[in-house]
């Protein structure tokens, strides 16, 4: 299932890149006594905007998600922007709380934008490499594992301009919260400079246009 039935598509967003310092993936076939290998590095970005429209805005940050893992996020999110997947890499987006209900299930490389609001959860697993690696794994066996362990976010962002770039500011899973709570309090106008104290880095866009989900 690419989409659910009740999604609209739409085309045509600037996007930037949710940088991760693991932002390469490497798939690496060989082909060895008959058989083949395969080795796949990770590195899937996630971001939960408040905003329930375009992925833009501030909003939670999870850079380079391992696969099987659930990135959450208390309160709910408004959209959700996912980054980073190959062409055998599937994402699943939740709602009613963590990775509980699937709301909707897409495959890369596209840069996928999920609006549509009371989102709760995203994982990721490597939907095309049991064929390569195991003829015994199934797809659905490859899901039913997918969430193996909860990761609460390590940074948060804003893009004043997402055609142009995002600030970001990394802080651990404790301080999360309470920095999106100020950075929520600050006025539009003056949410740069507040980030820029607090010590964000600015991450330019790199062009990428996403694909637009309403579910």
């Amino acid at each position: 299932m690419e989409n659910m039935s009740n999604a609209k598509l739409m085309q045509g967003q600037l996007r930037y890149p949710l940088l991760c310092s693991l932002c390469v993936l490497v798939m690496a076939t060989l082909l060895t006594g008959g058989g083949l290998q395969s080795a796949v590095v990770e590195a899937v970005d996630i971001t939960f905007f408040v905003n329930p429209s375009a992925c833009q805005g501030e909003g939670y940050f999870f850079p380079g998600l391992p696969a099987r893992t659930c990135a959450a996020v208390t309160p709910n999110a408004g959209s959700i922007e996912i980054s980073g997947l190959s062409s055998i890499e599937t994402v699943i987006v939740y709602r009613n709380g963590g990775c509980t209900t699937e709301v909707f299930i897409g495959r890369g490389p596209t840069v996928w934008c999920i609006e549509g609001g009371a989102f709760t959860g995203v994982s990721w697993y490597v939907s095309g490499a049991e064929s390569i690696t195991s003829t015994t794994t199934s797809r659905e066996e490859t899901r039913s594992s997918n969430c193996s362990s909860v990761m609460p976010p390590n940074s948060i962002l804003f893009t004043e301009d997402s055609s142009k770039g995002a600030w970001v500011l990394k802080a651990n899973s404790t301080a999360a919260e309470d920095l999106m709570a100020q950075l929520r309090s600050v006025d539009d106008a003056t949410k740069v400079s507040w980030l820029k104290e607090q010590g964000s880095h600015f991450e330019p866009a790199s062009g990428a246009v996403a694909t637009i989900m309403d579910v």
